[in-house]
């Protein structure tokens, strides 16, 4: 075989889609990212308009191997992961999507969530999917659009529509066949899956009296999805690897450990633990998920979702209190322990909390706060919000956490990096390559085409240090009692 030869792994995310080019080693060639505008039409609803990920996944594809100047006879195939739960919308015989895709971080199913609970929809919903009845999953946004939007009315009276999540929408829109088909990892956080027969669940379905033929073929993480149309880009090329952004990242962490544990710090943070074949039933405080299916053979995971972390840090960029990224160290190194608190629930609070209704506030403001205690406030607040996610799952299933593996923005930061190790008295291994996400979906596009990429990932480590821990821990456990009164007002 040539030695010369590469992969290029698509990464849509929630405010951005990143091609990357990897050559069999899984070095990083070159790179282009496109960003995204969310669409916010109300308080709490956020939404992407679906040709925009279309144009943003085939240019950044397009640019990646222009800056590349590999030929592209060279490249064996195409990996994607994406943002998970977001759903669109669209006509199976015209690909025109019907109104804007709904992200996962969309708030709209709240008062559907509300009615659902404690009926037998929810029983099921729980036993099936292993996941928690909350606006943050597909199947609620789904139930809203059915219910207010006339023309998918309609369309599922003319029998076209089609139902997705992110990676369902790019592949009918790249491969020659128009390809209907979603991954498993994507399906399983749909609400709509069931994670022990794998397959979409006849039960939950009836409930929203919708049919499974409105949603693609479930398929292997690990297969030929299809072949890009000729004229993308000079070559058709195979997909033949797909997985949600979070299990994307613990696929690119994963080096065959039992209980491998990754938190990914993008636009929300993400916790997951490998539990290999084993099925973890549904627990109030985190979730049960597929990892992957390989080969026919399933692995699954838990999770702990926080749903506002880079988004918390973007937003305080925006309303001017945070100036740039580039200073941020500086500035947190700067500023001593002090009693801001602040609450990232920007869209609603997720593990281990999980209410919807709460929303971000910063307290304990005073006339001499400054800016720089308030920046500080929201980096250990999630800090806080992954601690507490730890103890949970170590008490729920009785499992011991020795370290933590990290990615994703935060991870850059050696003041987050040392304070979280701080905080939770654990080891935390920062990724030198914080884009994980991207690297795991690669990792497993080369496998498939029958190359076993010979690497080993690189971090800096974090050792906890004894003599601020208690202060650290003071400030947690009023944080926490905050939330906890927060919820119960």
């Amino acid at each position: 075989m040539n030695s010369n030869k590469y992969v290029i792994s698509i990464d849509q995310g929630s405010t951005s889609t990143r091609a990357v080019i990897y050559d069999k080693n899984l070095n990083i060639v070159s790179s282009s990212q496109i960003k995204l505008e969310e669409i916010y039409p109300q308080d709490g609803w956020v939404e992407l308009n679906p040709e925009q990920i279309t144009k943003s996944v085939i240019k950044s594809t397009k640019n990646a191997l222009n800056n590349s100047n590999i030929n592209t006879n060279d490249v064996l195939s195409i990996g994607i992961t994406n943002q998970r739960e977001t759903v669109v919308f669209w006509d199976k015989n015209t690909l025109k999507p019907i109104g804007n895709a709904i992200s996962w971080q969309c708030l709209r199913g709240i008062k559907i969530c509300e009615e659902m609970k404690g009926s037998n929809f929810e029983d099921t919903f729980n036993s099936s999917t292993g996941l928690k009845i909350d606006p943050y999953f597909s199947f609620s946004k789904i139930k809203w659009a059915l219910d207010n939007n006339k023309e998918i009315s309609a369309s599922i009276k003319n029998k076209t529509l089609q139902i997705g999540t992110v990676d369902s929408w790019i592949l009918a829109n790249l491969t020659e066949n128009r390809e209907s088909k979603i991954e498993i990892s994507n399906a399983s956080r749909t609400g709509l899956f069931n994670t022990k027969k794998e397959d979409w669940d006849e039960d939950l379905l009836s409930f929203l009296d919708i049919d499974k033929s409105v949603f693609p073929k479930v398929c292997n993480s690990d297969e030929i999805f299809g072949y890009t149309k000729k004229s993308l880009f000079g070559k058709s090329i195979g997909i033949n690897a797909i997985l949600g952004d979070q299990q994307s990242s613990l696929y690119g962490h994963n080096e065959g450990n039992k209980f491998e544990i990754k938190c990914t710090y993008g636009t929300g943070g993400f916790l997951l633990i490998d539990t290999n074949k084993k099925r973890f039933g549904f627990n109030k405080n985190f979730l049960s998920t597929i990892a992957y299916r390989k080969e026919n053979k399933t692995k699954f995971a838990l999770e702990g979702s926080i749903l506002s972390a880079g988004s918390t840090l973007e937003w305080l960029r925006k309303i001017n209190i945070l100036d740039n990224f580039e200073n941020i160290e500086d500035q947190l190194n700067a500023t001593k322990a002090n009693d801001v608190m602040f609450i990232p629930a920007l869209n609603g609070l997720g593990a281990p909390f999980w209410d919807g209704n709460v929303r971000g506030s910063i307290e304990n403001v005073s006339s001499g706060t400054t800016k720089e205690e308030i920046i500080r406030s929201a980096f250990e607040a999630i800090a806080f919000s992954t601690k507490a996610i730890i103890e949970t799952i170590e008490k729920t299933i009785n499992l011991q956490i020795n370290e933590l593996k990290i990615d994703g923005g935060l991870s850059k930061s050696s003041f987050f990096s040392q304070y979280l190790a701080d905080l939770i008295g654990k080891k935390v291994k920062a990724s030198k390559n914080s884009e994980m996400t991207s690297l795991g979906v690669a990792k497993l596009s080369l496998e498939k085409s029958g190359i076993s990429p010979d690497i080993k990932n690189s971090y800096n480590e974090y050792n906890p240090k004894n003599d601020k821990q208690n202060i650290y821990l003071d400030k947690y456990k009023k944080w926490k009692k905050l939330i906890e009164k927060k919820i119960k007002n």
